[in-house]
């Protein structure tokens, strides 16, 4: 392909979370056109899952910065175009950046950012968890669905953001986590309703009560009993086929084709905040504009 070829827009965003709307949002203000991706109806990613959010100014709720992010894509007139769709294949060259939806349309685009975020990880991809069972995500189950008595497995962030949501649950909370985890937990070790246990594996069996036998990271040992288990123990990227991946699954900005800029959670571990990943989506459609921006559509 060469310049003459005709490209869709000037970027493409494959994700509608916080990164890929910041993304948007930015080519336009350097008047610049770009197509957002994503499966889901709406934009906003995972945001109207965080029920409290205490490190974005002006935003209580991930369902109040979803609206806000919506309503201002919506006032971008012609610079952004919301396709839902799923992007199955990506390819860059000298020239352009193409993506191949499910449906087999192929689109292509002067550059792209990748935005496609993370999930939260399932018991059995755990690797210190031994369960047979699938327990439910810690941030998806009310306290209603709880017993009193829990044991967490994980310690991520979800957990601080379930128990400010819920200041009035009664549950107790033992929350079992790796030592890589303690920096997290250590923000909810002041709560009453938690005691943390820091683990090197967790072997889970029953089917309610629950018998929890743990071994701590001094290399005791501990057999516990729970009304219900949830699960808490991280996020896994979900990397577009065609990027460069780490060692641990995610999308470095700085291993992709010059035409490629990964932002937001998948782009590393240390990216997994709502404000990194806004400030992080506009940084990587203004890096493209500085390589490519004079590329005419």
């Amino acid at each position: 392909m060469t310049d003459r070829t005709k490209l869709d827009a000037w970027l493409l965003i494959v994700g509608a979370g916080p990164a890929g709307c910041h993304a948007a949002a930015a080519a336009a203000g350097v008047k610049r056109g770009s197509l957002l991706i994503d499966p889901a109806v709406l934009a906003g990613g995972n945001l109207p899952r965080i029920t409290h959010l205490n490190n974005l100014p002006g935003f209580a709720s991930g369902a109040a910065y979803a609206q806000a992010l919506r309503n201002h894509l919506a006032g971008l007139d012609e610079l952004c175009t919301y396709i839902q769709a799923e992007v199955v294949k990506v390819e860059a060259t000298d020239d352009c950046v193409r993506v191949l939806l499910r449906d087999g349309t192929a689109l292509a685009g002067a550059a792209l950012v990748a935005a496609t975020g993370v999930r939260a990880a399932h018991t059995a991809e755990v690797p210190w968890i031994t369960s047979t069972a699938d327990f439910p995500q810690l941030s998806d189950s009310a306290p209603e669905e709880l017993g009193h008595n829990v044991v967490v497995l994980g310690g991520d962030r979800p957990l601080g953001t379930w128990l400010r949501t819920h200041p009035d649950a009664g549950q107790k909370l033992t929350v079992c986590h790796t030592a890589a985890e303690t920096y997290k937990v250590e923000e909810v070790q002041d709560d009453p309703r938690v005691r943390l246990v820091s683990v090197e594996a967790v072997d889970v069996s029953g089917h309610g009560p629950f018998t929890v036998a743990v071994t701590r990271s001094d290399g005791s040992q501990e057999i516990m009993t729970a009304e219900s288990v949830a699960t808490n123990a991280g996020t896994l990227p979900q990397p577009l086929p065609g990027l460069a991946t780490g060692p641990d699954g995610f999308c470095p900005p700085d291993r992709q084709h010059p035409r490629i800029v990964t932002a937001g959670d998948m782009s590393g571990r240390l990216a997994q905040r709502v404000s990194v990943a806004s400030g992080a989506g506009a940084r990587a459609a203004l890096e493209l504009y500085s390589r490519f921006g004079r590329q005419a559509v």
